[in-house]
């Protein structure tokens, strides 16, 4: 089988290098096939204009994958794909990710919220805002990791330009995509809702998620925070090893 994996806010595809490479060597030429996708608005790639847009550009870079690992905003894009999709996949591996807000009153409070951001990015640009998005208690729990782990997360958001990541707020924002809760009943994939034991607000919404995909399970990595491929590559590359070998 073949994988589509996506990245999170502020990430991009090198940001999987730590979880692929605790993953087995393929063993044959039918061994899964690996495709990490850069999201609209990070790096050079344009952004979409809304977020089924961006749903159906990255089903078409990978058209012929049958499994889609997904992390934060990429995980809510998974989930996208697989409401869109219901039957195209087998698999799903979804990492801290959020279905949707439920109202249009939430929506619109998220807007707001996130064209906050896009002013800061707009104003002071990409070291400003990496700077705040950092300092936000959603990663607290990356405090104790080594020195060069975290360098490294930082030289990644410092890619970006900060005109993607506005245009990136302001498509596939939170306040900007639907409630997929209705369209994921009909999903027939086999997904794994990976969360952090110290980001219960994930924990729960993965919980409340298995009551809408009909075969989804929570995997806690207890211990961890929001970016288990950060700080729980191993935990992470488990859940997808388990295709490899089977």
């Amino acid at each position: 089988m073949s994988w589509l994996f996506l990245h999170g806010f502020t990430g991009s595809p090198a940001g999987f290098s730590g979880l692929a490479s605790r993953l087995p060597a393929r063993p044959s030429r039918t061994a899964p096939r690996w495709v990490a996708a850069t999201l609209g608005g990070h790096l050079a790639e344009p952004s979409s204009s809304d977020f089924w847009a961006e749903v159906d550009r990255l089903a078409a870079l990978a058209p012929d994958a049958t499994g889609v690992c997904g992390y934060s905003l990429g995980g809510r894009l998974a989930l996208g794909l697989l409401a869109r999709f219901p039957r195209r996949y087998a698999r799903g591996v979804v990492i801290s990710a959020h279905p949707g807000l439920r109202s249009d009153t939430a929506r619109a409070a998220r807007r707001e919220q996130d064209d906050r951001w896009v002013t800061l990015l707009q104003q002071q640009g990409i070291a400003a805002f990496v700077a705040a998005w950092e300092r936000q208690t959603l990663w607290d729990s990356q405090r104790a990791l080594p020195k060069e782990i975290i360098a490294a997360k930082r030289r990644e958001r410092l890619m970006h330009s900060g005109q993607g990541l506005a245009e990136s707020l302001r498509s596939v924002g939170l306040g900007r995509m639907p409630d997929l809760r209705g369209e994921l009943a009909q999903s027939t994939s086999r997904v794994d809702l990976l969360v952090g034991g110290r980001d219960p607000r994930y924990r729960e919404l993965a919980e409340e998620l298995c009551l809408h995909l009909p075969r989804a399970q929570v995997r806690v990595a207890h211990g961890a925070g929001h970016d288990l491929v950060l700080e729980r590559p191993a935990f992470c590359a488990n859940y997808l090893a388990q295709e490899v070998l089977t």
